[in-house]
């Protein structure tokens, strides 16, 4: 007479964990590019809120353009900006505005000391056009790809 059984077999439960780790293998990497590509999206939000606060902020300056603190001092950004540039994986930084209104320009490159970051670094300039470029450098104002060019 066989004996009733209590709990799973050995067998039993090394298939279940294997199965397990079969799906985390196939979703773990799709999850990681999708983070990517929604902070590369959150980095271009950000650029294009840069370009709105700054074409405010010449408006009322006399065409003098802005920096980062400047921007976030007279609440035109966000003021999580006046202790931090960082920002979802993404380093922004104004890139070398002067007192000249057709030189200002903001980038965003990804951080690399975050676990999951972007594959693309992102400028916005004087011209509200947003370009990119593959890596860690972000492009000059007038060179790299047009984001949505053909």
């Amino acid at each position: 007479m066989r004996k009733n059984q209590k709990g799973f077999s050995l067998i039993e439960l090394l298939i279940v964990v294997a199965i397990i780790g079969i799906i985390a293998a196939i979703a773990i990497p799709s999850l990681i590019r999708a983070r990517a590509a929604a902070n590369e999206s959150s980095a271009i939000g950000t650029l294009r809120a840069f370009g709105s606060s700054e074409a405010t902020y010449l408006s009322r300056n006399n065409n003098h353009p802005g920096n980062l603190k400047h921007l976030a001092d007279f609440n035109y950004l966000d003021e999580a900006f006046k202790s931090s540039n960082l920002r979802n994986s993404y380093r922004f930084i104004d890139t070398g505005n002067t007192s000249d209104a057709r030189s200002w320009g903001f980038s965003a490159t990804p951080d690399g000391a975050s676990f999951v970051s972007g594959d693309r670094s992102f400028t916005i300039s004087f011209d509200y056009v947003i370009r990119y470029s593959d890596g860690t450098t972000a492009p000059d104002v007038t060179q790299g790809t047009v984001l949505g060019g053909s």
